[in-house]
């Protein structure tokens, strides 16, 4: 898996966000962007009809597959956007939680996707 990751991984980059409250009594929350992380990933394609089944309930038509090395787990979980290619991707949450899979020894599955306007 090392030298296929070395061969075939991509940069992407990891947005983190400083939340502030800017109306206590609305509860309406601010997000800014800090600067982006480049990490490496390999990143493919989820086809728009195995969305709906590998992505409970989200409403999009283009989503991705990154794997990524497995320390930098805790820098997907903090992130608020990853971007790819040019385009904002966020990470797939259920019940409030990033969803992971394991693959091998050293690395993870983390499935994105850009959000329907």
């Amino acid at each position: 898996m090392d030298i296929i990751f070395r061969e075939h991984s991509e940069i992407v980059y990891v947005y983190t966000a400083k939340e502030s409250i800017t109306d206590p009594t609305e509860n309406i929350i601010e997000y800014t962007l800090n600067n982006p992380l480049p990490i490496k990933a390999i990143v493919s394609d989820i086809a728009p009809e195995k969305i709906q089944w590998s992505m409970p309930g989200v409403a999009t038509d283009r989503a991705k597959s990154l794997i990524i090395k497995e320390k930098y787990k805790g820098l997907i979980k903090a992130s608020y956007k990853i971007k790819y290619d040019g385009e904002y991707y966020e990470g797939w949450r259920l019940n409030g939680k990033l969803q992971f899979r394991k693959i091998g020894k050293n690395y993870l599955e983390v499935k994105i996707y850009a959000k329907k306007v």
